[in-house]
């Protein structure tokens, strides 16, 4: 089971829309792929790094039609993260753009030159096994320039495409906008399934804020918009009315947890302008995604996960890995389907493995379901914290700060918890409310301001890097 072999098939149909060149159709793209075809041999590691460009979306097309493995990394990663990664995975080709290729001009020899994309060849000539079922390599939400990658097989993503296609109902007729990183899984996610069906795709470099996006958007009359909790909060800043257009069917919403006020207000909006919106719940490794809730109960379950989607299962493990079965009761949340990863990888030995997952993932989320089925994300168990032997949810602390006006990101070395803020706000006040509502001692929690949070691709607080800002984290 392959993705994009229906590209023949809508040969006719606009695939890609960039102001920059020009609008490709599916016969169009199949022609610059070709070309790139001749120039790299069969079966090879490719190292991508993608932006959200025209040049970077074929070369990620070429890498899944000719059943090549891509290492997807974005264009914001440091050369120095760059070079560990082409290090350690020992790829015989590299996609970038000029300044990726200012990077390898010691190592690599350019090959080709396309759009805004060079395609360079590794001067070593690096033969490694890798598993005929590998398809890509993609980062973990904010591990960027780690060398750790979640490995994905084609069967995985096209098991999580179709499932996907099935309950949004997407169709040749429809038309997004890559608003986020198409680094991203659920970006990527989204573009696997458009071109699946033949839909049409908007590349834009631009952000929410500046206004050739919105022109872009309502030009090209797009039928949906996919965002993160960061991409709402921006939305809600500026008025949810600015992304109204006749042609908009539905929203998406996935990348993490928005506050549930912020959820009301985004559900009221859609059901006054006839929209849905489509919470969702996902991890790079299941391809990425997991669970929907049905827009249908988005007012009556706010804020929960919902359902699985379709061809796969959740559930809830206790401590000592057995199913819970009575609703409200908290565990670990499981997925078994797949969509699910074959394992991970940190070098290039790591890609001849086989399946190491079974096809199931324990998410290292904290949830519970109710009585009627549906699913609730609570917390990360990473973000368990003891202090003086009294359990701390790090996420719920959060959580509760937030419904009292204060955004914090909160970590711990399990003496200390460490609190992040970005306002002046005062110290003794916002302290003795997070005393109060942990029940410790005002001494058990340090204050560390900062101009902004560091965000990773997606616009998620980054806490690896909130970690390299105090050596005892």
């Amino acid at each position: 089971m392959k993705l994009f072999k229906s590209f023949k098939k809508y040969h006719k149909n606009i695939a890609i829309v960039d102001k920059e060149y020009s609008n490709l159709s599916y016969k169009q793209v199949l022609t610059e792929t070709n070309k790139i075809k001749k120039k790299i041999k069969n079966r090879s590691l490719l190292l991508i790094v993608l932006e959200n460009s025209l040049g970077s979306l074929l070369a990620y097309i070429f890498c899944i039609l000719n059943n090549h493995v891509g290492i997807i990394i974005d264009s914001k990663t440091s050369r120095k993260n760059i070079l560990k990664i082409f290090k350690n995975y020992k790829p015989n080709y590299i996609f970038g753009s000029k300044i990726t290729k200012s990077i390898f001009k010691k190592n690599c020899s350019e090959k080709f030159a396309f759009y805004d994309q060079y395609l360079m060849k590794n001067k070593i000539n690096n033969k490694k096994k890798i598993n005929r079922n590998l398809s890509l390599l993609l980062s973990t939400s904010g591990s960027m320039g780690s060398i750790k990658f979640v490995k994905l097989s084609s069967s995985n993503l096209k098991h999580n495409t179709d499932s996907i296609i099935s309950y949004l109902k997407i169709n040749k007729k429809d038309v997004t906008i890559t608003n986020l990183p198409i680094s991203y899984s659920y970006m990527l996610s989204v573009i696997n399934t458009h071109f699946e069906v033949g839909a049409s795709i908007i590349i834009s470099k631009y952000s929410l804020i500046e206004k050739e996006f919105w022109k872009n958007l309502r030009i090209n009359k797009i039928t949906s918009f996919n965002g993160v909790p960061y991409s709402y909060e921006t939305l809600m800043k500026m008025g949810l009315k600015n992304i109204k257009t006749e042609t908009l069917r539905y929203l998406t919403l996935a990348g993490g947890k928005l506050e549930k006020e912020k959820l009301k207000e985004i559900v009221k909006f859609c059901k006054k302008n006839n929209l849905k919106f489509f919470s969702m719940y996902g991890q790079t490794e299941a391809s990425p995604r997991i669970s929907y809730l049905d827009p249908e109960y988005s007012e009556k379950k706010i804020g929960s996960i919902g359902k699985s989607i379709p061809g796969i299962k959740i559930y809830i493990i206790d401590n000592s890995g057995k199913k819970i079965s009575k609703p409200f009761i908290e565990g670990e949340i499981v997925c078994e389907g797949k969509n699910v990863f074959m394992g991970y990888s940190k070098n290039h030995n790591d890609l001849k493995k086989t399946n190491e997952e079974n096809y199931k993932l324990k998410t290292g989320d904290v949830g519970f379901f109710d009585k009627d089925g549906f699913f609730y994300v609570t917390s990360r168990i990473s973000k368990i914290s003891k202090i003086f032997g009294n359990r701390v949810d790090l996420g719920v602390l959060e959580t509760f700060m937030s419904q009292k006006g204060y955004k914090v990101a909160c970590l711990s070395d399990n003496k200390k918890i460490f609190i992040f803020i970005e306002k002046k706000y005062n110290k003794i006040r916002l302290i003795n409310n997070i005393s109060k509502i942990t029940n410790l001692n005002m001494s058990c929690f340090e204050l560390i301001k900062l101009k902004h949070f560091p965000r990773t691709p997606n616009n998620k607080i980054s806490y690896n890097e909130l970690k390299k800002l105090d050596a005892r984290l």
